[in-house]
């Protein structure tokens, strides 16, 4: 006879390998029914977009500023199509997720042109910041102690992406 513990842990991993079920059908089911390209979101367009290797040029008031940007996609969710890299140039990009998780984007988006609308943000990374994430990158000390100012990351929360085919 099985015990109570032993019941609810069984039920538990039953619960865990449904769910796990139903999220690779529903990567699959995303497959097969959003296209490859057009707009995700709220509608976006390259009128007056400004490229993304320009992002820096745009903050001088505010740490925030509401923009359209335009660029190509370095990177992208291939889980869920949850957010995306636009390349700025440099190896640098802007991690554009979006807004209250309201849309997603093809998972295969990677290398294609991309025109995200929303509230892009700047934030200054302080130097013992960077020198973790550098040791957490398997860097020697010799790199780590290389490092001596801080640098700016860039990120966007938008309400629309277009992607061109």
């Amino acid at each position: 006879m099985i015990g109570r513990k032993h019941f609810f842990v069984i039920l538990a991993l039953l619960s865990l390998a449904s769910c796990q079920q139903t999220s690779q059908q529903a990567v699959n089911s995303q497959k097969d029914s959003i296209p490859s390209s057009g707009n995700f979101g709220q509608p976006a367009s390259a009128q007056n977009a400004v490229a993304a290797s320009q992002i820096m040029t745009l903050f001088t008031n505010s740490d925030t500023v509401e923009v359209t940007l335009t660029g190509d996609i370095a990177a992208s969710c291939k889980h869920s199509g949850c957010w995306m890299d636009l390349d700025m140039g440099n190896k640098e990009t802007v991690h554009v997720t979006f807004k209250d998780e309201a849309f997603t984007i093809p998972l295969d988006a990677a290398g294609k042109h991309a025109v995200a609308q929303g509230i892009a943000i700047r934030e200054l990374i302080p130097v013992e910041t960077l020198r973790n994430y550098a040791r957490e990158e398997g860097k020697n000390e010799e790199e780590i102690a290389k490092i001596t100012e801080p640098a700016w990351t860039y990120e966007m929360i938008a309400t629309g992406v277009l992607i061109e085919e």
